[in-house]
């Protein structure tokens, strides 16, 4: 079992792996439910649709739960933090209210800081 390890240990997936992930879950209960559906009718059993319903959903959620390297596949690169600890300006009293609205552009557009 030590192989498995750092499959599971490792449990973040990125953007479009979760995009997948989510594509995934609505494609495979969807199927699941036409699957049951079928199932049931062809035996006429109710019980044998939510049996054969419940597999598709443990089913499902082992695909979609666990960390699969395939949902791994699109790694984000993150930006560096950056080093410059600037504390932020003080604000300054304004008369009105336009400047009060260019000050505040002002700040917004000089703020610096990249994301």
């Amino acid at each position: 079992m030590d192989f498995l390890r750092p499959i599971f240990e490792s449990g973040r997936i990125d953007f479009k792996g979760q995009r997948l992930a989510s594509s995934m879950t609505t494609t495979l209960l969807s199927l699941s439910g036409v699957a049951a559906f079928c199932v049931g009718l062809s035996m006429q059993q109710l019980s044998a649709c939510f049996y054969t319903y419940a597999a598709g959903v443990v089913l499902t959620y082992l695909a979609v739960l666990l960390p699969w390297p395939f949902f791994r596949r699109a790694p984000m690169v993150w930006l560096a933090r950056s080093s410059s600890s600037s504390k932020p300006a003080k604000p300054r009293p304004v008369d009105s209210p336009n400047e009060a609205r260019n000050a505040f552009v002002e700040d917004v557009s000089d703020d610096g800081d990249t994301y």
